[in-house]
């Protein structure tokens, strides 16, 4: 097993909107290569991850199969190390991948896994470049975004399986090269494409997608008669609580310790098609709202005809988790 360590020093792109959801969060990039798509029964074999804070991309590599075990604890190593990782298709490819090769393995991770951002579930639901690309493949996404030329690698997923399956009985040193290469670029890439999000309604995908705020991953949001409500997972030092009432408003507050979740639910008024929440009643500081025009005089218009303010929403779900934990009671 090799732990290979790539300096990226180029700025990561960040924006008002990122800092609104990641500021002074850890960011990691992430990009895995397996002997195939199937987790039941192809490996891990190599994982990239470029960490915000050292500027420095992780590669840990299996020199072969017998090393997946070791290389993937590794990895798990890194990842945790970060708050945030950002994938292209992580959810549905890299991560579950991951936690099956760790089932497989009888691995277990040391800290929860951090908040994945995929880039790919943010373009193909959240924005109009997919009306002007063949596809949303990455390669495909960045030559759209102007990012060809900055990449050095000219192998596919596909070539690289075939190139380790070579190198594994070989050992040959320039096969090796290849296949971290790709990786690297991957991941390099990867931090460039951020920007993409300048082109998505990104509010709107934290909505849906999820995001993290404070010790808690929010995960499913919605809004139910007069409630609006958010659950998801506790990240960090999970605890119990149950309470019907917050600030002498009647919200309802759920924690679990078994099953780090959690589900909140906070009260709405209705009024001629408009879902409002009293912020003063909830005892949420109202300065940071005055910017909206759907705010006005403690009042924030969150629905407006079945119509979702997403940015909104999102603001007041992480006024309130600061809020909540600032409670000496909590």
């Amino acid at each position: 097993m090799k732990h290979h360590i790539i300096r990226h020093e180029e700025p990561m792109y960040t924006s008002r909107i990122l800092d609104f959801y990641f500021r002074d969060m850890n960011i990691g990039v992430l990009d895995i290569e397996t002997t195939g798509l199937n987790p039941s029964s192809n490996r891990f074999i190599l994982g990239g991850i470029y960490n915000n804070r050292e500027k420095i991309v992780h590669q840990i590599f299996a020199q072969n199969r017998s090393e997946e075990k070791k290389a993937l604890e590794l990895y798990l190593d890194e990842i945790c190390r970060t708050d945030v990782v950002i994938t292209y298709n992580g959810k549905h490819f890299d991560m579950p991948f991951i936690y099956r090769r760790m089932a497989e393995n009888g691995i277990t991770a040391g800290r929860p896994l951090p908040y994945n951002l995929d880039l790919y579930l943010v373009l193909n639901g959240h924005s109009p470049v997919k009306k002007f690309v063949p596809n949303l493949k990455q390669k495909t996404v960045e030559n759209y975004m102007g990012l060809w030329q900055t990449r050095n690698d000219e192998i596919s997923g596909g070539e690289s399986v075939d190139l380790y399956n070579i190198y594994e009985k070989t050992g040959d040193a320039s096969l090796e090269r290849k296949i971290l290469l790709h990786n690297s670029d991957d991941v390099q890439q990867l931090t460039r494409l951020i920007r993409i999000i300048g082109k998505c309604d990104f509010h709107k995908a934290m909505y849906h997608l999820g995001f993290p705020a404070g010790p808690l991953i929010i995960e499913k949001i919605r809004t139910e008669h007069d409630f609006l409500i958010f659950s998801g997972k506790q990240r960090k030092d999970p605890f119990d609580y149950a309470g019907f009432m917050f600030n002498d408003q009647p919200a309802e507050i759920s924690f679990d310790i078994h099953s780090s979740s959690f589900t909140i639910r906070l009260p709405l008024i209705r009024q001629s098609g408009l879902g409002i929440a009293d912020l003063e009643a909830l005892g949420i500081d109202t300065d940071p709202f005055s910017i909206y025009p759907t705010y006005s005089s403690g009042f924030l218009v969150l629905e407006q005809n079945s119509q979702k303010n997403h940015m909104e929403i999102n603001h007041l779900i992480k006024a309130f988790i600061h809020l909540f934990f600032d409670r000496k009671d909590i």
